[in-house]
């Protein structure tokens, strides 16, 4: 904690904290979810290294800098220098782990996937069944098992793509300023054509989230007469219940997967009463999240759906508008509450 710390300058404290947990001096075993969100941010990051160096190969000058520094260079460096990552990027990175974790409790369908609907009826739209299968090869991918340094194909937004093509780059020019020292400020514009060239390249729908939208739309009006809580918990889908949550509570998909993974219960269960949900479908969700919950005992989700049989359609509906409104307003107001109440 200590060593981030120190190196935090105008970072947050919260955001510091969760480096400190997630690159621990000592390499201890780590909890699923932190060595889950390790390994793909590691992928992602030794994918874009590789791409970025081919892409360097068309300046001699660093191609013959890097000779000296074989790679992954840059994973390595980020785990010594964690303040590289912004409080985004490692959110979002830790809700890919926790998809994975969950993909991995649900399990990968089997071969009625691509020949059925979300609500069960056989999928007659050949584009439906296309649109399964590519959220399918998408899932696999993030399911798929592997080091820190193996690479992983970087299917995020374009903004964290970006940020993480300059992560990258600022990696390796360091190594190269090394190497060559008195040709260092010449190379930078290299790095600078080079990751252009990337982010220009980019693709970010190709995720399993970009996927899972894109097959609830093609639905169309039988996502609606659609039962999400039966479809998803009952049929291992665990994105196109997440996606079709998202349309019916008029959301994203990464605020309901936000919902289920990481917010609290009260959120959780303020939607799943928004979708209709019963006390045994709300009991059934707490233990599919174990996973990502492994706190979920037996006692506590007794005790907690009591509570939320206490929980009004009202109530619930009213927290759901509440996370509509933009999350920077929210913390902004939240943030003034607290500070008002102390």
């Amino acid at each position: 904690m200590a060593r981030v710390m120190a190196g935090m300058s105008a970072m947050p404290v919260g955001h510091a904290v969760d480096l400190a947990f997630f690159f621990p001096t000592a390499r201890s075993r780590h909890e699923s979810l932190i060595a889950e969100t390790r390994r793909h941010l590691g992928g992602c990051f030794t994918a874009i290294e590789t791409a970025l160096r081919v892409a360097l190969d068309q300046s001699p000058e660093v191609a013959e800098a890097l000779l000296h520094c074989p790679g992954p260079l840059c994973w390595p460096t980020i785990c010594q220098q964690p303040t590289l990552l912004s409080p985004a990027l490692l959110a979002h990175m830790q809700l890919r782990a926790a998809v994975s974790l969950m993909l991995r409790q649900f399990g990968q369908a089997d071969a009625e996937y691509g020949e059925a609907a979300a609500d069960g009826s056989p999928a007659e739209d050949p584009a439906l069944v296309d649109a399964f299968a590519i959220l399918a090869l998408a899932e696999g991918r993030w399911m798929a098992l592997g080091g820190e340094d193996q690479a992983m194909r970087p299917d995020v937004p374009a903004d964290y793509f970006a940020e993480m093509v300059w992560t990258t780059s600022a990696c390796l020019a360091a190594a190269a300023r090394r190497g060559a020292p008195g040709r260092a400020d010449r190379m930078l514009a290299a790095f600078e054509r080079a990751g252009n060239r990337l982010i220009a390249d980019h693709d970010g729908n190709c995720s399993p989230l970009v996927a899972a939208e894109r097959l609830v739309r093609q639905m169309g009006g039988s996502a609606d007469a659609s039962d999400p809580l039966g479809a998803g918990l009952s049929g291992r889908r665990f994105l196109p219940f997440a996606a079709l949550a998202a349309r019916r509570q008029w959301l994203t998909i990464i605020q309901v997967i936000d919902i289920l993974v990481m917010a609290p219960l009260t959120q959780l269960g303020a939607l799943c009463r928004a979708l209709g949900g019963s006390d045994a479908d709300y009991r059934q969700l707490l233990l599919a999240l174990r996973p990502v919950r492994p706190w979920l005992t037996d006692s506590f989700v007794i005790a907690e759906a009591e509570r939320y049989q206490g929980v009004s359609e009202d109530e619930a509906d009213a927290i759901i508008d509440a996370l509509r409104t933009p999350a920077s307003f929210r913390a902004k107001l939240d943030h003034l509450i607290g500070v008002m109440a102390a």
